[in-house]
């Protein structure tokens, strides 16, 4: 039981399953099963009032067995890239988090590095199998894009001056876009999921999830970036050139303020342009979507107050955290769009 409880450990599972939920979410939001209980004739202007408002399960796909497909291959995928990012972290971990050692203590590196080309072997195959089965290679194509970038960042660009932070970012903001590649690139062969036309679920979604994507993006840029400040011991220990390190404590709290600055700046933009501006009615969706874009602006400056405090490795904790609760309100809010 110790054994399978440190491999959990290892492979992050929470943080699988806040990706897991992320896709879920925005499985959702794509398929506008939430927007109405009636269906429109784009092409005729005709309202079908044969519309049956699905289960709370089907809206957030999990009665998609190709949805569940990919959900188990990115689960594979980001599993193994947490493995091997602990392997490539050992030394380092030893002074940031000799509490939280797993690799040489629990678990052998042979049977790490066995554990990591495993996961990902098996995560690339269901990858593989489901890009033919639905004439979708972008599937493929992002599945061994992730799986490289993730071995390259803990390998090398981990310790590169902001290359890792931007790896990372990157590979979040990718979650989101994936369920949107999955819905406008597939070719189903029974009732489609999302729009009954490729183009038009493209046309109609391409905006909002670049949106979301971008902030996922900022977000996480931030959070990486507060990371290194927190764990400099050990990243000047193996030499590492991250952002603290290489233009000191000060400018990298400067440069998290302007993030978050326009972060904050967007937000509260949009959401004063829908109360006063525009001042359209609002049902209850868009009012718990609007609570929640509220809270991501809370966290995110409570996380300001945090970094900008004393240099304490708890403060910087603190502050990541923070940026987490607000990642995960800004992917709940996913379900509430309209």
């Amino acid at each position: 039981m110790q054994l399978i409880y440190q491999f959990f450990r290892l492979i992050r599972l929470s943080n699988i399953l806040v990706m897991v939920l992320t896709m879920c979410l925005f499985y959702g939001l794509l398929s506008n099963y939430h927007f109405s209980p009636i269906q429109i004739d784009r092409q005729l202007s005709i309202v079908s009032q044969s519309f049956t408002s699905p289960s709370f399960i089907q809206t957030l796909g999990l009665k998609d067995r190709s949805f569940l497909l990919l959900i188990l291959s990115v689960a594979l995928i980001a599993a193994a890239g947490n493995i091997i990012n602990d392997y490539f972290d050992v030394k380092a971990d030893r002074v940031n988090k000799p509490d939280r050692l797993i690799i040489d203590k629990f678990i052998k590196r042979r049977w790490a590095i066995i554990l990591n080309w495993t996961l990902n072997g098996l995560g690339l195959l269901i990858a593989t199998l489901l890009a033919y089965r639905l004439q979708n290679w972008w599937i493929f194509g992002v599945s061994l894009l992730a799986i490289n970038l993730l071995y390259f960042y803990s390998a090398i660009y981990k310790r590169k001056f902001l290359t890792g932070n931007l790896i990372i970012a990157f590979l979040t903001a990718l979650v989101p876009f994936y369920v949107f590649i999955y819905g406008g690139f597939s070719i189903f062969r029974t009732s489609r999921p999302f729009e009954t036309d490729n183009s038009l679920f493209i046309k109609d979604n391409y905006l909002i999830i670049i949106g979301y994507c971008s902030f996922a993006f900022l977000l996480n840029l931030i959070r990486e970036i507060i990371k290194d400040m927190a764990d400099v011991k050990g990243d000047l220990l193996l030499g590492s050139k991250t952002l603290p390190i290489r233009i000191g404590f000060a400018k990298t709290k400067g440069l998290i303020f302007t993030l978050e600055f326009i972060g904050i700046l967007s937000l509260s933009w949009y959401i004063i342009n829908t109360l006063i501006i525009d001042a359209a009615p609002l049902n209850s969706d868009r009012r718990i979507f609007l609570f929640l874009l509220a809270l991501v602006i809370f966290f995110l400056i409570l996380s300001v107050i945090l970094i900008l405090r004393k240099n304490q490795k708890k403060l910087y904790l603190l502050a990541s955290n923070c940026i987490k609760l607000a990642m995960l309100f800004g992917v709940i809010s996913a379900l509430f769009y309209v």
